[in-house]
C-alpha cells in the first residue's frame, strides 16, 4: 500500500476515471448513433413513400386522362377541359394536363385549318424556339392544355422529349425544366390510343393521341421544417448522370458539429416505372440527436464517481499517514529518552555493537551529573526535570551531526564518538563539555549549578568488546568523580598512551 502514499496516485486515479468516462460516452454515444440511424431508416423511408404516393398520383392521373380518351366523342375539348380540371383537383402535384397529337408532314395545313375552326384562330405548328420548324415525316403539337395557355397550342414536343412513346405502355418523362414563373416541373407523356388514318398504313402501329401531365417538382419534397436539424434530401435521376429532380434542406447545423459528429446517408430508387428517380438523404448529426438530460445524469453521476474515489483516496492516504507517523513516532519513543529527546541507551548500545562488528574506531564519554540528587529532594521532580533538559540542550551544542549524544539513565549521558580522535582534540571536547554544564541553571527565581565526572574509553584500545569499552569507560568515570571530591576542577584522568 505504499503506493497510496505517492502524490500521483491522485493522477493514476483520474487517468482510470477518465477512461472509465470516456468508456461510458462511447457506448452512450454508439446508442445514440444506433438510435439516429434507426431514426434516418425510419425518416428516409417515410419521404420515399411520399414519393411514391406522389408518382403514383401523376400516373395515375397520366393513366386516367389517356382512359379518357378512349372513349369516341365530339371533336370539341368541351368534355375534355372539364375531366381535365377534376383531375387537377384531385391531385394537387399535377401542374397541368396537355393532349398531344401525330400529324404527318403532308397533313400539317390540313391539321392546323381544323383546330382554327375548332376555336382557336391563333394555332399553329412551332417549335420551342422561334424560326421555322425543320423538315421530317411527323409533328406533334399540343392540341390541348389544362389550365389553358393558347402560347403553348401547336408547340411540337417531340422537340422537348426527343423521342415519343412507340408501344402502348410506354411512358416517357423529361428532365425538370422552369416555367416563366420560376415554377420547376417536369412532362410525363403516354400513348391515348392507337387509332390510325387509312393512309397510314405503312405506319400503322404508331400512335395517333398522346396525353401528358405536367408534375410540379416542389410538391414531391417534404416539408422540410418539420423535419430534424441537418438532414437534406434530393431526388435525381437514374438513367441521367448529374440531373438532380428536387432538393431541400431542415435547419442547419453548426460547424462544430459537422466537425465532431458524423453523417448519415442513404440512398434508394423510388419504386415508379415510369418516373427513374432515385432518393437520397443525408443527415449531419448534431445535439439535437443528443438526450441533453441524459448526457448530463451520466456527467453528474461520472463527476461524483470522480469526486468519491478521490475522497476515498484521500482518506486511506490520511489514514496510511497517521499510521505512519504513529509508527514513527513508537519508533522515536523505542529509540529516544522521552524526557530529554535525546537517544537512549538501546540506541547507543546499538551505534557502538556496530562500530566494534565493522572495526570502526570510536571514543565513549560517560559523564554523571553532580548535585543533581539534591536538586530533585528540595525542589521536586519539576526542577530536576527541567535540569536534564537543560544539561541535554547544552551537550547537543557540543557535538557533531554523526555522534550518538544519549540519556543514559536518570542523571548519567553517554557520548559515542566514531573515528579515531587524537589528545588534543580529546581535551578540547571534554572542556567544552565540563565549561557547558558549569554555566549555572535558571529555574524560575532558582539558580543551580550542576557539574559532571566524565569517564572516556577508546576502541580498540580499551578493549575489543562493547562490555570491555563500557566498563572502562564506567570506571575512568568513577575515577573523576573520585578526584573531584577532593578537587571539584580536577579534570577527567588521562588515558592510557594519551
Amino acid at each position: 500500500m505504499k503506493v497510496l502514499r505517492h502524490p500521483s496516485i491522485y493522477l493514476a486515479v483520474f487517468l482510470a476515471w477518465l477512461a472509465l468516462a470516456l468508456a461510458v460516452f462511447a457506448v452512450y454515444g454508439s446508442l445514440v448513433l444506433s438510435q439516429a440511424r434507426q431514426d434516418h431508416q425510419r425518416l428516409h423511408q417515410q419521404i420515399q413513400d411520399r414519393l411514391w404516393y406522389r408518382f403514383a398520383g401523376s400516373e395515375t392521373a397520366l393513366e386516367a386522362f389517356a382512359a379518357f380518351q378512349s372513349v369516341p366523342r365530339s371533336h370539341t375539348f368541351v368534355v375534355d377541359r372539364g375531366y381535365a380540371r377534376q383531375l387537377l383537383a384531385r391531385y394537387p402535384l399535377v401542374h397541368g394536363v396537355v393532349m398531344i397529337r401525330r400529324v404527318p408532314a403532308g397533313d400539317a395545313q390540313r391539321f392546323t385549318d381544323a383546330m382554327r375552326g375548332l376555336g382557336e384562330p391563333d394555332f399553329t405548328l412551332h417549335g420551342p424556339r422561334p424560326g421555322p420548324l425543320p423538315r421530317k415525316a411527323d409533328y406533334y403539337p399540343v392540341v390541348f392544355n389544362e389550365p389553358a395557355r393558347p402560347a403553348n397550342l401547336g408547340l411540337d414536343v417531340e422537340q422537348v422529349i426527343g423521342a415519343m412513346p412507340t408501344s402502348p405502355q410506354q411512358v416517357i418523362t423529361t428532365l425538370p425544366f422552369q416555367l416563366r414563373g420560376g415554377r420547376s416541373i417536369y412532362l410525363m407523356v403516354r400513348p391515348a390510343s392507337f387509332a390510325t388514318t387509312p393512309a397510314e398504313t405503312r405506319r400503322a402501329t404508331l400512335p395517333l393521341t398522346y396525353v401528358g401531365v405536367l408534375v410540379e417538382t416542389g410538391s414531391l419534397m417534404p416539408d422540410m421544417t418539420t423535419l430534424p436539424p441537418g438532414l437534406s434530401v434530393s431526388v435525381r435521376r437514374a438513367d441521367v448522370a448529374d440531373t438532380e429532380l428536387v432538393r431541400g434542406s431542415s435547419a442547419p447545423v453548426g460547424a462544430l458539429e459537422k466537425r465532431w459528429f458524423p453523417q448519415l446517408a442513404l440512398i434508394s430508387n423510388v419504386p415508379s416505372t415510369s418516373q427513374p428517380y432515385v432518393l437520397e438523404s443525408r443527415w449531419q448529426l448534431g445535439w439535437s440527436t443528443v438526450d441533453r438530460q441524459v448526457l448530463g445524469m451520466l456527467a453528474g453521476m461520472l463527476a461524483l464517481l470522480l469526486l468519491a474515489l478521490l475522497g476515498l483516496v484521500r482518506l486511506t492516504h490520511l489514514r496510511q499517514l497517521a499510521r505512519i507517523r504513529e509508527a514513527e513516532k513508537l519508533a522515536h519513543l523505542a529509540a529516544h529518552d522521552a524526557l530529554t529527546g535525546l537517544s537512549n541507551r538501546r540506541t547507543l548500545d546499538v551505534a557502538l555493537d556496530r562500530c566494534v562488528e565493522q572495526g570502526t574506531p570510536c571514543s565513549l564519554i560517560f559523564l554523571d551529573l553532580d548535585r543533581f540528587k539534591p536538586i530533585n529532594d528540595n525542589h521536586g521532580h519539576d526542577a530536576g526535570d527541567f535540569v536534564l533538559k537543560a544539561v541535554a540542550e547544552r551537550l547537543t551544542l557540543c557535538v557533531r551531526a554523526n555522534d550518538t549524544l544519549a540519556r543514559w539513565g536518570g542523571d548519567e549521558f553517554a557520548l559515542l564518538l566514531p573515528g579515531d580522535m587524537n589528545a588534543a582534540r580529546e581535551r578540547e571536547l571534554l572542556r567544552r563539555l565540563t565549561q557547558a554544564l558549569m554555566e549555572p541553571i535558571r529555574w524560575g527565581e532558582q539558580s543551580f549549578s550542576v557539574g559532571a565526572s566524565l569517564g572516556v574509553a577508546r576502541y580498540p584500545q580499551d578493549g575489543d568488546t562493547v562490555k570491555q569499552v563500557l566498563q572502562a569507560a564506567d570506571q575512568r568515570m568513577y575515577k573523576h568523580k573520585e578526584a573531584r571530591r577532593a578537587n571539584p576542577l580536577a579534570p577527567p584522568p588521562p588515558l592510557a598512551g594519551a
